[in-house]
């Protein structure tokens, strides 16, 4: 496709086997660069990213229950690869309730997290400390914040159903990142996931 003009740049998703997507993550990349054959792989590789599960991002704890991505995004910056986050609000449970707008997809099964939605929407409320102590206005708030906040990431797919909420995560991403005071409890709360604690601290 490059070589007939049709396509400039092109990534790959980053769904699947954790060991797979490190190995096609190199395809192409620096490391092919750096070795005998030089042929330019994916420009860009869209990843699983979000308050549930960031260890695309971040080093999982001990006993993730979760999918481990193996802090995926330092390898794709290592390969000069653009990182677009996607799942960045694990399809609408880190809205923190189950309720969806009309034009939504009724259903949408996890990536990555729980096995069903209503559980990933149980995960999310263990960020509810995030809204009640200040640092957001809602858990939607937190997570694109969150997401955009990695080091690494280079946009946010955000999943929007209308004008409102288009604008609105607008207005949460020119927040900026969560405060380091935020992030800094965050740790505390993926080591709940084994233990079964929800505490906040």
């Amino acid at each position: 496709a490059r070589k007939q003009g049709k396509a400039r740049f092109y990534g790959i998703n980053g769904l699947g086997e954790t060991a797979a997507l490190r190995q096609a993550i190199g395809l192409g990349g620096a490391d092919a660069i750096r070795g005998t054959n030089a042929v330019r792989g994916a420009d860009t590789v869209q990843a699983c990213l979000n308050l549930i599960n960031p260890t695309v991002a971040v080093r999982a704890p001990a006993g993730f229950p979760f999918q481990d991505y193996e802090q995926l995004i330092d390898r794709a910056v290592d390969q000069r690869m653009g990182v677009i986050a996607i799942r960045v609000l694990a399809a609408g449970a880190l809205s923190g309730s189950p309720d969806r707008v009309p034009n939504a997809a009724p259903q949408v099964a996890p990536i990555g997290t729980s096995t069903t939605y209503v559980e990933d929407i149980a995960m999310a409320q263990r960020f509810s400390f995030l809204v009640e102590e200040g640092f957001v206005s809602s858990l939607v708030e937190a997570a694109i914040r969150f997401a955009i906040g990695q080091e690494g990431v280079s946009t946010a797919l955000v999943g929007i159903s209308n004008i409102e909420q288009l604008e609105q995560a607008i207005a949460f991403a020119n927040r900026g990142p969560l405060p380091i005071e935020a992030l800094n409890r965050l740790p505390a709360i993926w080591t709940t996931y084994t233990t079964g604690s929800q505490g906040g601290t």
